[in-house]
């Protein structure tokens, strides 16, 4: 099927009517002859034909009529100045009536009407489409308003018909020199009834109008007037047009054109598609058949024209006439001319011509400087009488007069006209490859193309090229470049096919926003709102909102409001309308969210929010705002432009400019919400606002009595009734009461946590805390019986986070719940928060893990009792405390029984990782201990935690009693051995007496510990007979200014003897200086220990392995070896109880950590059970430090260092676990953990595994010899050590037979004689040595290299004692690489 083609892509026909012609029309009360005529289009089936002679059968010819004086005036006129004209005249019809009609689509949407008339379309912009269609003025760079034809219309009614028409073919046409004068001139008479001229007089005055003008004549008789008025007839809508340059004395812009008497028009804006001729009996498409447009029903929509039906086919007779006998001919002669001269053109030889003159200059100036047309009376357009219908001569004047015009400066040219020409008969084969050929020239046709071929992607690059050509070298979007976009684009929206329209070849919607542009104009604006819409009839929602929200935008600073509003509102819409995400409820379930859940740019909503919110407050719908701008309140994670405020004051300050997002909705927000409470109070009191955020921390707030520290989270404190619970189960029956409890008549505090989501700051009034009572929820507590603060005039900082305290005073003993927590939100509007907390996730039942189920909330609760057990505790010295990592500090706790009963027991309950020691004895009283160089301490090697602490009262006390109002200082030693933030955590036990229950007091202290050291140590086989390993330690003083006096150094060890080998560490230490010390190993004399650990682990970890339950066995107690590096007046005995229990609390802090990293499957309550404080073959350093200009001391811990060969005790278990047959699991988790617990245990320390053997040769041996005695023997020492404790080994020593290739450029191999395999046998940490004999046949430095060792371990079967040993493992070992032991040679006589 053919294309529809646009109104505006029709004939355009002026019309020059006699006076006479006027009042005849008046005097029936008829519009003028162009809206009669206009009535009667478009023609239906005209058929045209092409140049080829094909018949092309059109179902609707548009023809569009207009006056010429009307056209002459419009040209005459500023194209610019009439642009700006036309946009603003365009602006100005929609904004007068866009309040009615968004009213009407928002009415028709609520509706639920599936017959919505404007489900496809909106009334905006069809009235801008209606405007741009409607626009007849020619212009410079298309020919399509263009006059086709002129006209010329004289009435019978004239004094001299005949000379009437000859005074309008003499009037000149008064157009511009650049609008294309190939036009058909055609004549009309009109002969009403009323006419004085009898119908053969009119008859004979016809055949002279032909035989003197043409056969372009006509003669069309009428029974005007009639009477009784005929009945109306429904007609189109004469399309809106740009009113007349105003004058001096008139107004600037007329509201509408003045409407005539018997044409009526009505208020709503429509185009129906019907023609009261009389081939038309009922309504057809204005832009032929395109179903996805309906048309709304109602005959209110149209308008009407009072003609006798004789007259309505007499016209319509004339029209038809016109267009098939004279028009489409006389264009269809005027294409085949055009096209003739474009082939030729357009041949090789001319295509050559035109490339050579184009690549290589010509000598002579272009024609279009040159040439300039004529109008007027030019002789040209008068007509040849002649008898020949549809003749040349008839029309207009020859083509060279019109290729001439073609050019000139414009764009209208002979080629283009053929173009348009070819257009409007449908013959589109010629039109497309003319519109081609202009398109290749850059002189248009871009916008023209993809209304005539099929869809393709090209299209989108046509209508690109097409907005582009018009902002070529315009920095600027002019009117006139803006109205031209605008009219692309309805062309665009009119003449394709909604469906391809939209389709994803084309999309067709980018072009609009495209044509848009940057500009701000409201028909723009429109443009943009209708690609927004064309996107959401889509389903591209994201696309359109961002769409309608630019058009809206602009259409609110064109103070076109209702629209704007609408625009925002369905961009909002459709921006919360979130993406739907197919995926796994599964996924949902997993990430603890749900479906709806959605954010998107922070920005965007908000944005959108606050615009709707600004239009309601100056549009006076104070509430719909204040609902707007509390949404707003809400935190943001990334900071965004800030937006535009209301433009008003508040208390006199205007609002900053630079001023954050949040700052800027606050005080909108504020600004609307006082306003509206103070002027709308009623509905006021009606509405229901809440803050979408929440500014109170209900998991932070807790409640805090008399003395209580502000800190400590809760699980410390659970974790130190627990233990304190399990330590007293053994002991007694009492139990320990629930801590917390205020007493009567005693003010406590609910520490409210308040955190600003917002980066702005907020002020808070009225600020209170809502109790009930936890026994009768439903029943109101007075005042007389709890007193309850309120807090005024609080202000919190952007992001800022406090704890306002909350006092409250209770008469009688009762359990209290704190539920709630009210204020007045900017002293404004009153807000309640809620104070519980979600409880846990349930687990239990399968509902409960197929469901959401939860605990109940978690609220804060508060026991108020009677005030007769007590307690009052602090730190003395509450400032703020740095330590030095290993820092022994003294602190001082004040207690004071502030209660009525007295207090006879005191326990001090630490934490697992605290390291405190009370100290009763002062320092200064203390005795100090003698120095000795060697010391055995006794420990019981269990990592159980430390007990509770009993204090004795009657040491620190004048009795063993603390009376009421009685208090005392409790002296304490913290060591501080990790470095960062810590905490201590105490909690206090109390009772009065023996059958009592318990009661407990909470104590917190925080630290900073900060490094002053930085260790490293190591260990490696000795060669000297006296020792087995060298250890060497090395330390470097962090601190910046501090001179740190080393002490004293200690090693401890269980199996190992430490011996110091020199003494340079002792003394002071300068910053950023290093100290090292090294000392020689040796094993104990009774390595026993060894066994019976490596026992006690097979056992413990045979049933970890085998999953069953570990059993409460403590681990065998170690005797520890400790060698000391001290200044005799500086000496720290290890057997002090303060430094035992410090050195013990530290080496059970690094053996748990070490369990709990290596072992994370084994519960903590189980490693006192499963794995010794000590592992046999570890070796500690201890280092004690002083920095006497802080009065700080010390002691550093420095643990990980193991001496000694084990032999993989674990082996069998191990194995055994493996091997055994177990049933296997159907969950991979559950067979991949049991197989990293047998391979954590493979890989842990107490399974190592190494060679016990090393070898030792003397190294640098120098022998001189007198070779001419021939070769020298050399006897070379090797020394064989075992370190292993527990195993004897065999060993065989190798040595190669002969000589071999040189290792080595610089020593010579060497050859070994005499013996050369060596056996023997070892026991635990035994050594012997070998003498091997090398030969040197000359001098020289001879390698000791080449030689193999092989060894065997040795072990007893437990089951069978008198059975042989036999063999746990085998080694191999050789030379190390790059270790190259050599024995000089030195020849007598040489030297």
């Amino acid at each position: 099927m053919a294309p529809t083609l646009p109104a505006s892509l029709s004939p355009h026909i002026c019309i020059v009517h006699s006076p006479d012609v006027l009042a005849l029309l008046e005097s029936v009360s008829l519009p003028p002859l162009p809206q009669i005529l206009q009535a009667f289009s478009p023609l239906s089936q005209i058929t045209t034909r092409t140049t080829s002679l094909t018949s092309v059968s059109l179902p609707s010819f548009a023809l569009r009529f207009s006056d010429i004086a009307e056209v002459e005036a419009a040209t005459h006129e500023d194209e610019e100045q009439r642009s700006l004209r036309t946009m603003d005249w365009i602006g100005s019809r929609v904004s007068t009536r866009c309040p009615r009609w968004v009213e009407m689509v928002e009415a028709h949407a609520s509706s639920g009407n599936a017959n919505n008339p404007w489900k496809d379309r909106t009334p905006w912009w069809e009235e801008v489409k209606r405007c741009v269609e409607g626009d007849f003025v020619p212009s410079r760079t298309e020919g399509w308003n263009h006059p086709a034809a002129v006209i010329y219309v004289v009435s019978t009614t004239a004094v001299n018909p005949l000379q009437a028409l000859q005074d309008l073919t003499n009037r000149p046409i008064d157009l511009p020199p650049w609008i294309d004068n190939s036009y058909l001139r055609y004549f009309l008479i009109l002969h009403p009834a009323s006419s004085q001229l009898s119908d053969p007089i009119a008859e004979s005055l016809f055949n002279a109008v032909k035989k003197q003008y043409g056969l372009h004549s006509y003669l069309l008789s009428l029974n005007l007037p009639s009477s009784p008025l005929p009945q109306p007839v429904l007609v189109p809508i004469p399309a809106p047009r740009l009113p007349p340059q105003p004058t001096i004395d008139s107004s600037p812009m007329p509201p509408a054109q003045p409407t005539p008497a018997r044409l009526s028009v009505p208020p709503t804006p429509y185009t129906p598609s019907m023609s009261p001729g009389p081939q038309a009996v009922g309504p057809s498409a204005l832009g032929g058949e395109r179903s996805p447009r309906p048309n709304p029903p109602g005959p209110s929509q149209g308008n009407v024209l009072l003609l006798d039906p004789k007259d309505i086919q007499q016209i319509g007779r004339f029209t038809r006439e016109f267009a098939t006998m004279s028009l489409i001919p006389w264009m269809e002669k005027c294409v085949v001319d055009w096209n003739e001269s474009f082939t030729s053109s357009r041949r090789l030889p001319s295509r050559l011509f035109s490339s050579t003159r184009r690549l290589f200059g010509s000598g002579y100036a272009s024609s279009s400087n040159t040439s300039t047309p004529t109008h007027g009376s030019n002789p040209s357009i008068s007509s040849i009488p002649s008898r020949v219908s549809h003749a040349a001569n008839s029309s207009v004047s020859s083509l060279a007069s019109i290729s001439s015009i073609g050019e000139g400066a414009a764009l209208v040219n002979q080629q283009r006209r053929l173009a348009e020409f070819a257009t409007i008969l449908g013959d589109f084969k010629l039109a497309i490859s003319v519109w081609e050929a202009l398109r290749k020239e850059s002189k248009g046709g871009s916008d023209i193309l993809p209304l005539l071929t099929a869809p393709s992607p090209a299209h989108s690059l046509l209508a690109s090229n097409a907005i582009n050509l018009l902002h070529t070298h315009l920095p600027d979007s002019p009117a006139q470049v803006q109205l031209r976009s605008l009219a692309y684009a309805v062309r665009w929206d009119l003449g394709i096919d909604y469906r391809e329209f939209l389709s994803s070849t084309l999309e067709g919607e980018r072009w609009l926003v495209h044509a848009a542009g940057n500009a701000d104009e409201t028909p723009m604006a429109l443009l943009l709102g209708h690609a927004a819409f064309l996107s959401e009839r889509k389903n591209a929602y994201r696309r359109s909102a961002l769409w309608y929200l630019y058009a809206a935008d602009r259409l609110e600073k064109a103070g076109m409001k209702p629209l704007a509003m609408y625009y925002f509102r369905r961009a909002h819409e459709l921006y919360k309308s979130h993406p739907e995400k197919n995926l796994s409820p599964s996924f949902w379930e997993s990430e603890g969210r749900e479906p709806t859940d959605w954010i998107g740019f922070e920005g965007i909503l908000p944005g959108i929010e606050h615009e709707l919110g600004r239009l309601m407050y100056t549009t006076g719908d104070t509430e719909g705002a204040v609902k707007y701008f509390l949404g707003l309140l809400r935190g943001s994670s990334r900071p965004v432009n800030p937006p535009s405020g209301l433009g008003i004051t508040n208390g006199g300050t205007p609002i900053d400019s630079k001023a954050s997002t949040s700052k800027v909705y606050l005080e909108d927000f504020r600004v609307a919400l006082r306003h509206f409470k103070t002027t709308e109070s009623e509905r006021w009191a009606s509405s229901d606002l809440r803050l979408p955020i929440s500014f109170c921390q209900a998991k932070q707030s807790r409640v805090r009595l008399p003395g209580d520290s502000t800190e400590g989270p809760s699980q410390e404190w659970d974790s130190r009734e627990e233990a304190w619970d399990s330590f007293w189960k053994t002991r007694g029956k009492e139990k320990l009461e629930k801590g917390g409890r205020a007493a009567v008549d005693e003010t406590f505090w609910v520490d409210l946590v308040l955190r600003n989501p917002l980066d702005v700051e907020v002020s808070f009034s009225g600020l209170t805390v809502t109790v009930e009572d936890a026994a009768n929820p439903e029943t109101a507590i007075t005042s007389e019986l709890v007193e309850v603060e309120t807090i005024d005039d609080i202000s919190l900082g952007g992001k800022e986070t406090r704890t306002i305290p909350i006092s409250i005073r209770c008469r009688r003993p009762m359990s209290l719940k704190i539920t709630q927590a009210k204020y007045d939100f900017l002293a404004l509007l009153p807000n309640v928060e809620s104070l519980a907390v979600r409880g846990r996730r349930l687990q239990d039942t399968p509902y409960q893990r197929q469901n959401k189920v939860y605990a109940p909330d978690i609220v804060i609760k508060v026991e108020v009792e009677d005030a007769s057990q007590r307690l009052l505790a602090s730190f003395v010295d509450d400032r703020r405390l740095v330590l030095a990592e290993g820092e022994c500090s003294r602190m001082h706790l004040w207690v004071q029984n502030s209660g009525t009963e007295p207090i006879k027991e005191l326990w001090v309950v630490p934490g697992p990782d605290d390291e405190i020691w009370v100290d009763y004895d002062e320092p200064s009283t203390s005795t100090a201990p003698t120095a000795v160089s060697e010391e055995v301490v006794h420990s019981d090697n269990s990592l159980k935690g430390w007990t509770p602490v009993s204090i004795s009262v009657d040491r620190l006390h004048s009795s063993d009693v603390l009376n009421p109002g009685e208090n005392l200082q409790l002296p304490i030693v913290v060591h501080a051995a990790q470095s960062g933030d810590r905490g201590l955590c105490l909690l206090l036990v109390y009772r009065q007496g023996e059958g009592h229950p318990f009661r407990s007091k909470r104590l917190v202290r925080h630290y900073d510990v900060r490094q002053i050291f930085e260790f490293s140590i190591s260990a490696q086989p000795s060669s000297s007979p006296e020792h087995s390993y060298f250890v060497n330690m090395e330390l470097e003083n962090m601190t910046m200014s501090s001179i740190v006096e080393i002490s004293q150094v200690t090693t401890i060890s269980p199996t190992w003897s430490c011996f110091p080998l020199s003494d340079r560490i002792i003394g002071p230490l300068s910053p950023r200086q290093i100290a090292r010390a090294t000392f020689g190993a040796t094993p104990s004399a009774d390595p026993s220990i060894v066994r019976k650990v490596e026992k006690f682990m097979t056992s413990q970890l045979r049933n970890v392995l085998h999953g069953l339950p570990v059993e409460s066995i403590d681990p065998p107690a170690v005797n520890l070896h400790c060698r000391h590096l001290a200044k005799p007046s500086r000496f720290h005995s290890l057997n002090e109880a303060a430094t035992r229990h410090f050195i013990h609390c530290a080496r059970r802090s690094v053996s748990t950590h070490a369990a709990a990293t290596t072992h994370p499957y084994i519960p903590s309550k189980f490693y006192p059970y499963a794995f010794p404080l000590y592992n046999p073959y570890s070796a500690d350093v201890i280092v004690f430090w002083e920095i006497p200009s802080q009065d700080r001391s010390g002691f550093n811990l420095l643990t990980g260092l193991r001496l000694g060969a084990s032999h993989a005790p674990l082996r069998e278990v191990i194995e055994e676990a493996t091997s055994a047959k177990v049933k296997r699991s159907m969950y991979a988790e559950t067979q991949r953990e049991k197989e990293e617990v047998v391979e954590a245990v493979r890989t842990c320390e107490w399974n190592a595994e190494m060679n016990p053997i090393t070898v030792s040769v003397h190294d640098g041996l120098q022998v001189q010899h007198n070779f001419s005695r021939g070769p020298c023997h050399v006897h070379v020492p090797f020394t064989i050590r075992s370190h292993s404790l527990t195993h004897t080994v065999n060993f065989r020593l190798k040595l190669p037979s002969g000589s071999y290739p040189p290792m080595s450029d610089t020593l010579l191999p060497p050859s070994y004689a005499g013996r050369l395999t060596f056996k023997g046998s070892l026991a635990p940490s035994q050594s012997t040595t070998l003498s091997v004999k090398l030969i040197a046949p000359r001098s020289g430095s001879y390698a000791i290299d080449g030689w193999v060792l092989e060894t065997e371990v040795l072990e007893l079967s437990e089951s069978e004692p008198d059975a042989p040993p036999r063999v746990r493992h085998r080694y191999e070992q050789r030379p190390p690489e790059g270790d190259r032991p050599c024995v000089t040679v030195v020849n007598v006589d040489i030297s």
